[in-house]
């Protein structure tokens, strides 16, 4: 069949055609001024988000989480407390775990225990059994509200796997506030 019309093919001789995109220095101008523009807006929108929307990407996100951010950090230190339940049976002996709900919380310092009681939060008790295992305090919620305060235990911190190792494989950069909290 015959072509009509005679209308620019693709192949040869077909001529170039009037209707394709032709890169000059005004679009490519504006190629790049989009560019920016989305670039200077993703940032932007990046920057300004604040964690509430389920992602901690720094410890001053954290620091800001917890609800009485000021009290704990001049007497402590914010953390990530994970609520998990594990149950292990006997016959059969398998274990079973609870999927772990992540919520800011606060972990005080040894000396500074007397805060945690002039708000009512501990009592001397409970002070007295936690120093006799040599422990700390650790809360989730308000320290003004009644908060859920446990005594908490410390890890090795030769377990921790995110320290940099120096050349002889010695641990650096470990403060003794890091040690004994």
């Amino acid at each position: 069949m015959p072509r009509r019309g005679g209308g620019s093919g693709g192949g040869p001789g077909g001529g170039s055609g009037g209707g394709g995109f032709q890169f000059n220095v005004a679009s490519g101008a504006i190629l790049a001024g989009v560019l920016v523009v989305g670039i200077g807006i993703g940032t932007g929108i990046s920057s300004t988000t604040q964690g509430d929307q389920g992602n901690i990407a720094s410890s001053q996100q954290l620091d800001m989480a917890v609800p009485d951010p000021e009290f704990c950090r001049q007497w402590g230190a914010s953390a990530f407390v994970m609520d998990i339940e594990l149950y292990t049976t006997m016959n059969p002996s398998t274990s079973f775990v609870t999927q772990p709900s992540l919520k800011p919380g606060c972990v005080i310092r040894r000396e500074n225990w007397s805060v945690l009681q002039k708000e009512g939060a501990v009592s001397a008790e409970q002070m007295r059994q936690c120093k006799q295992r040599m422990n700390t305090f650790a809360y989730i919620g308000s320290v003004k509200d009644k908060p859920v305060v446990r005594c908490v235990y410390q890890t090795d911190i030769s377990e921790n796997k995110f320290l940099t190792k120096g050349v002889a494989d010695d641990t650096v950069g470990i403060t003794p506030e890091a040690d004994q909290f």
